[in-house]
């Protein structure tokens, strides 16, 4: 009878959304139809219950293809991949033609299948079966035994008690975006802010000797101890520009993160990502290097984390745009040498685990932390040791040489003098430019013997080096030696014939 059927389809349901943590997606106890939705085996899972006399196999093919069309339109459910769609119809009694495979006829159910339940009064029993055993759950028992009156009594309650679930489950979903309170972001965008305003008072945040003597991430030095600088490096900048970026990336994202974590959890998680972002740009980049970007990119890692926990959550709300502003993000940085593409990937990376071992609110599981932990570890110490042997990052002498340039640019010539000469110890392949920055140190300073020897060197390693050409005919003009000096100076012109200083002094000279 009618109110039996709508008491079973309830009762189910109830079941199902109180007892199982089934969600809610939409529910009409008008129209006795309820749509629900579980993540099983790390996938989507959609059922649709509703209470029907369906009479023939074509009229229930129509109504599974409509209910398939409903569930296609909305297109926030595919985005976290593919959907088992589970239709389940409760009726006294079934079609009167076979209707077994129905489902197979509907286009498209290869991509996203659809299972079938139909729970006329003989196969209730087999159809619940088959329905929990998907799901790996205990079977419910639902007592049919007792009365219309006692059944029709009941249905109120439950009604009441799932739209009360389903709120409550809207409620817990805000919740999630609403844990914390953005402090520790707002703290450390004043704490970047008024770093840089005082290394523009008191020097040049685009120095490179600068940000060396501010702890910027500088190779040479950490290898010889000042590991501090991994730390320190995170919290300068390099210009207006690189601070605007990562402050604007901060804010929207810290907000977002530390709303979602708490402040605690937020810093924990800024700061180790910091460090193993800053640890896989000293393993993989030889330059000087400084930003928060490690660090922000660990709150993308967070992100991801949340989406591991969340899936079904995060595909609906920022799910595949936040997957396509990292790809984005990353792509860029591999196509600009300039950035620092290690420092950001070894950052999410970073950030990923430091969430793994904080993991979300309310969530606990102290294997999984501690393993988390231990990676995060193992992994750290490992690009510490790397980067200390260079196996990965054989360009050293690099620092020395970006240093120097800018050394000899204000005048420091007896520092420049002393920094080549510790780093020609071990050149690796910038012997040459770092006999040059030399040699022009020795030149400022008239110990043109020295300059000399550090330019022929050069040429002998780099013998199309323009300007190692040009400044060794100045030096032989310089002491009387013409002939020579015009060797050097055609030499010079011929290989960069649209520098006029060049191409000047060859015609001085001939």
């Amino acid at each position: 009878m009618f109110i039996e059927q709508e008491y079973y389809l309830w009762k189910l349901t109830y079941d199902l959304v109180v007892a199982q943590d089934f969600q809610v997606l939409n529910m009409s106890t008008e129209r006795g139809e309820v749509w629900l939705e579980k993540e099983h085996d790390w996938q989507t899972h959609v059922i649709r219950l509703s209470h029907k006399q369906i009479n023939w196999k074509n009229e229930l093919r129509r109504d599974l293809e409509k209910s398939y069309r409903q569930l296609s339109q909305n297109k926030k459910i595919f985005r976290g991949g593919k959907v088992q769609f589970h239709a389940l119809y409760v009726s006294e009694y079934p079609p009167v033609e076979e209707w077994e495979n129905v489902e197979n006829d509907i286009p498209s159910s290869q991509k996203n299948p659809i299972f079938l339940y139909y729970m006329d009064d003989e196969n209730k029993t087999l159809e619940k079966k088959k329905l929990y055993d998907a799901f790996q759950l205990e079977q419910p028992l639902i007592d049919q035994q007792i009365s219309e009156i006692e059944m029709e009594a009941m249905l109120p309650y439950l009604k009441h008690q799932l739209v009360k679930k389903q709120q409550d489950q809207r409620r817990q979903v805000m919740s999630i975006f609403d844990y914390g309170k953005p402090r520790m972001t707002y703290f450390l965008l004043a704490v970047n802010v008024f770093i840089f305003l005082y290394i523009e008072w008191v020097g040049d945040s685009t120095s490179v000797e600068t940000l060396i003597q501010y702890g910027a991430k500088f190779n040479p030095a950490i290898m010889d101890g000042e590991w501090w600088r991994i730390a320190t490096s995170m919290f300068l900048h390099i210009g207006f520009l690189h601070l605007f970026m990562n402050m604007f990336a901060l804010y929207y994202l810290g907000t977002a993160v530390e709303k979602l974590y708490g402040t605690w959890r937020f810093t924990w998680t800024y700061l180790l990502s910091g460090l193993f972002g800053g640890m896989a740009s000293f393993m993989l980049n030889p330059h000087v290097a400084a930003g928060a970007s490690g660090a922000i990119f660990g709150l993308f890692g967070a992100l991801l984390f949340f989406g591991v926990q969340h899936k079904q959550l995060f595909f609906r709300t920022m799910g595949w745009n936040l997957i396509f502003i990292v790809i984005i993000n990353i792509s860029f940085g591999l196509l600009v040498p300039q950035i620092d593409n290690g420092a950001h990937i070894g950052g999410m990376i970073g950030g990923f685990f430091a969430t793994s071992v904080v993991r979300m609110p309310k969530q606990r599981d102290r294997s999984k932390q501690l393993i988390a932990f231990v990676i995060y570890l193992l992994l750290i110490s490992g690009m510490a040791v790397t980067g200390y042997m260079g196996l990965f990052n054989d360009e050293e002498g690099l620092s020395e040489v970006q240093e120097t340039q800018e050394l000899n640019q204000s005048g420091d010539y007896d520092e420049v003098i002393e920094i080549t000469s510790k780093a020609l110890e071990e050149p690796g392949k910038y012997e040459a430019a770092l006999l040059f920055n030399r040699s022009f140190a020795y030149l400022q300073k008239d110990e043109t013997s020295a300059a000399k020897k550090d330019l022929l060197r050069v040429l002998e390693l780099s013998p199309e080096m323009a300007e190692a050409h040009y400044n060794l005919a100045l030096l032989y003009q310089q002491v009387g030696e013409e002939e020579k000096a015009a060797d050097h100076a055609e030499r010079a012109a011929d290989i960069n014939p649209d520098q006029n200083d060049f191409k000047e002094l060859f015609d001085n000279l001939r």
